[in-house]
């Protein structure tokens, strides 16, 4: 009798994960900045580029004169593989080998990753100078799209 409840309890599971799974694999990401910082826009490249420490300063805006602050997803989220393969087609261990090559010669370090994309919102929202990356139905008025990335 067990046995025959299961088969119902496992078709109820995926339904339900067929159901959301195209709303979780194709959400899109969005590159968000404090509401008061003057960039209407960036390209992709310019957001790579800050990602993957080439620049450390926002181009095109009043706001250049002082350094960015690049907030990062944790290594091993889905946001951040996400995020990399929609910017520049890198896959997260070609990220991982980048950024050991530029710690190992002292040049830059990587960003500092928070714990979440909720806590990367909330850290973008209290800092002028703040970037960070988010799943485009976390986005509020508390932060400003700059870039909207499609997977």
């Amino acid at each position: 009798m067990g046995h025959r409840l299961r088969l119902p309890i496992r078709l109820a599971w995926l339904l339900v994960v067929g159901l959301a799974w195209p709303l979780i694999a194709g959400a899109d990401l969005v590159v968000i900045v404090h509401p008061d910082n003057p960039l209407k826009a960036l390209q992709p490249r310019q957001v790579s580029d800050l990602y993957l420490g080439r620049t450390r300063q926002f181009a095109g805006a009043d706001v250049t004169a002082q350094p960015a602050l690049v907030y990062e997803q944790p290594s091993g989220s889905v946001v951040r593989q996400r995020f990399f393969s929609a910017l520049n087609g890198m896959e997260i261990k070609q990220v991982n080998a980048y950024w050991a090559r530029l710690r190992f010669s002292g040049e830059v370090l990587p960003p500092p990753i928070l714990a979440d994309s909720l806590a990367v919102r909330e850290a973008v929202s209290q800092d002028r100078m703040a970037i960070g990356y988010i799943d485009a139905a976390l986005l509020n008025a508390s932060v400003k799209p700059v870039l909207r990335l499609k997977d």
